[in-house]
């Protein structure tokens, strides 16, 4: 015995849609997405020129809005972040051979300038608790890796600690409690970044891990460089439509890490190439996706409709938190695994 299911759909018509309801929230249109040969027409259009629209940032009636996807960032806008990470990687590389107290003031102007812009592009609440705690936290940690025998990184583990206290009894003192957890969260992320710097002065006086500490960087810095560079020529499509940076970018930079990192370990007398493109690996990712976190930093802001810092400093923030990130990673890896 079988039984067929009756068509339940003869003779039925659904209903129509309901008009929309009136009122403020519904009442406004938006226009439909111009086509790529109307968008080529208004751009050869005579009157005065305009920004290539590149991810759109105005509504409709030409204001702003900030929960769009923003345009690409000048060219000009994109080279400080080329200049900070020659400059920082020559400066790490170069700076290991001199006198420990010299390498160290030039590691706390690196260490200085990344709480600056970071702040800057984060725009904390209490920003100057911030400001004061990761400062401190700088000098302290720098100097504990220039003069503490054994060299180690548990005095600055523990600086780290006691900044975090502090961190705490600072905003018990502000007047206002607004943004509390955010504020000491990126005030401890700037502790870690501070720390991080104050690893390679650590690292800087053992006997055989300098010369993996020259691959490691070697590696960041071709990563972040490397990204950057395919930025410029090949900015789309994005890694995420509200963050200005290239998904190829991305890859590109982390193979150029691993690769310029094992060439290190064969040219660099002292860590083995198969170690050092191992290694060069985890530091290059790190440094590329550290990188990228900074631009992600600034695209919350933005959309929150609190604003962000100009593209420059965004720019330049990106290198020095990806090197003050892969500092305690260096460390380990020099020291543990890719020195034989």
């Amino acid at each position: 015995m079988s039984y067929s299911r009756p068509d339940e759909t003869w003779g039925y018509e659904p209903p129509e849609a309901a008009p929309p309801a009136e009122g403020a929230a519904w009442g406004e249109t938006y226009p439909e997405e111009p086509t790529r040969s109307e968008r080529r027409r208004a751009a050869e259009a005579p009157g005065p020129r305009r920004r290539a629209d590149t991810g759109a940032y105005r509504a409709a009636g030409g204001r702003e809005d900030h929960t769009l996807p923003p345009p690409n960032p000048h060219l000009i806008h994109r080279l400080p972040a080329i200049a900070v990470v020659i400059v920082v990687s020559a400066g790490l590389v170069l700076g290991a051979q001199m006198e420990r107290p010299v390498y160290a003031a030039g590691i706390a102007v690196l260490q200085i300038a990344a709480v600056v812009l970071l702040t800057w592009v984060r725009r904390i609440e209490g920003a100057w608790i911030t400001l004061v705690v990761a400062s401190a936290l700088a000098v302290a940690a720098d100097w504990v890796a220039v003069t503490w025998q054994p060299v180690s990184l548990l005095p600055v583990t523990v600086l780290l600690a006691l900044a975090f206290g502090a961190a705490v009894a600072g905003q018990l003192v502000r007047r206002t409690h607004e943004g509390v957890t955010e504020s000491l969260g990126f005030t401890m992320v700037l502790g870690i970044a501070v720390c991080g710097y104050a690893c390679y002065i650590a690292l800087s006086r053992l006997g055989s891990a300098p010369p993996a500490m020259y691959s490691a960087v070697v590696a960041a810095g071709t990563a972040i460089l490397a990204a950057r560079a395919v930025d410029l020529v090949m900015p789309d499509p994005r890694i995420n439509r509200q963050v200005t940076r290239g998904a190829f970018g991305i890859v590109i930079g982390t193979m150029c890490g691993t690769a310029s990192a094992a060439y290190a370990g064969l040219v660099i007398e002292g860590p083995d190439p198969e170690h050092a493109a191992i290694g060069g690996l985890l530091v290059a990712l790190i440094a590329v996706l550290s990188d990228l976190a900074c631009g992600y930093m600034s695209a919350s802001r933005r959309i929150d409709g609190a604003g962000t810092a100009p593209n420059p400093v965004v720019s330049a923030a990106g290198p020095l938190l990806a090197f003050a990130v892969t500092g305690p990673v260096v460390y380990l890896l020099s020291a543990y695994y890719m020195i034989d």
